[in-house]
């Protein structure tokens, strides 16, 4: 029963961010907008820590449900990366464009192009993995008092 309450939050949860984040529209972001921004996303190294995010929740969920099939792990995962990976820059462009310039995006480029720059968006995955964990530790910290509440 608890399992199923935790695999059932991890993906309510999961869908109610993507499903925030649909309101978002990428309309009056222009393609070289769009296009800069998921090069700074990528030097940055933000891309591939967003994409590490997805096997951790996928390793989550399947601790919460042992029982559950390694095919509809993989459904979920391509779903995930489908739903989330593929349309990510379109739906943080019009957010980066609140606050950040086209000429903007261009220079943090350019930083990250310098030695410490790379050295930040090569460690920059890594460090939001990490802290991730937090993340996940503090979720699991809550449900138990939540349950313990019961």
């Amino acid at each position: 029963m608890k399992t199923k309450f935790f695999y059932r939050l991890s993906l309510m949860a999961l869908a109610m961010w993507f499903m925030g984040s649909l309101r978002v529209s990428a309309q009056g972001v222009s393609e070289e907008y769009k296009v800069q921004l998921q090069e700074m996303l990528t030097v940055s190294g933000s891309l591939e820590g967003m994409r590490g995010v997805v096997p951790q929740l996928l390793a989550y969920v399947k601790q919460q449900q042992p029982d559950m099939p390694d095919e509809e792990i993989h459904r979920l995962e391509a779903l995930m990366n489908e739903t989330i990976l593929d349309r990510i820059i379109d739906l943080y462009a019009p957010v980066y464009a609140k606050y950040l310039t086209l000429d903007d995006l261009k220079q943090i480029v350019v930083f990250y192009q310098t030695p410490i720059g790379k050295k930040w968006g090569d460690a920059t995955p890594d460090i939001a993995l990490e802290c991730s964990q937090f993340g996940q530790q503090l979720a699991e910290e809550f449900m138990q008092k939540m349950e313990d509440k019961k």
